[in-house]
C-alpha cells in the first residue's frame, strides 16, 4: 500500500538554528520506519526534506505534497496541537479525493470539530493515543 504521512513541519524547525524537534521528529520516523517495517511504501515530506535541512519552497512542496496525496492509498495525518494548516489543507485534499485517512490524534487534546467529524463525511478512521508506544502499538494493530 503506498501511505503518505503527514504532520507538522515548520512550526517544528527551531527559529534558532533551522533544526527540527528531537522528540518530534523521532516519532516522525518512528512511525515511518513502523509503516515500512510492514510492508508500506511510505511517503513524506519531513524525509524528502531532510527535516528542514533541505527545504522546498512553497510553490515545490505544496505540488509535491498534493501529487503524493492523489497517489496515495492511504493518508497517515497527525494534524498537530496547535493545529498544522499545511496538515489540514493535506486532510481536505484527502478527503476531497476521497482517499482513505488514518487520523492519529493525542487523547486530552483539543482538534477542530471538523477534524475530529471528519469521518462522518469521508473514509477516515480516528486512533486516539497516550504516547508514543501507545502511538505505535494502535498503529500497528490498525493494519494487522
Amino acid at each position: 500500500m503506498r501511505i503518505f504521512l503527514g504532520a507538522p513541519f515548520t512550526k517544528h524547525l527551531k527559529k534558532s538554528n533551522g533544526q527540527f524537534h528531537k522528540t518530534k521528529k523521532e516519532t516522525i520516523e518512528k512511525i515511518f520506519e513502523l509503516l515500512t517495517t510492514l510492508g508500506h511504501d511510505v511517503r513524506n515530506a519531513h524525509v524528502r526534506e531532510e527535516f528542514g535541512n533541505k527545504l522546498l519552497d512553497p510553490e515545490t512542496c505544496t505540488k509535491l505534497d498534493l501529487e503524493e496525496i492523489k497517489k496515495c492509498d492511504l493518508f497517515v495525518a497527525m494534524p498537530g496541537n496547535p493545529a498544522s494548516g499545511g496538515v489540514h489543507v493535506e486532510l481536505g485534499w484527502a478527503s476531497a479525493l476521497n482517499k482513505e485517512i488514518l487520523l492519529l490524534l493525542k487523547e486530552n487534546s483539543h482538534y477542530s470539530p471538523l477534524v475530529t467529524g471528519l469521518h462522518k463525511v469521508s473514509k477516515a478512521k480516528i486512533i486516539y493515543f497516550k504516547n508514543q508506544a501507545d502511538l505505535l502499538d494502535r498503529i500497528k494493530r490498525a493494519f494487522e
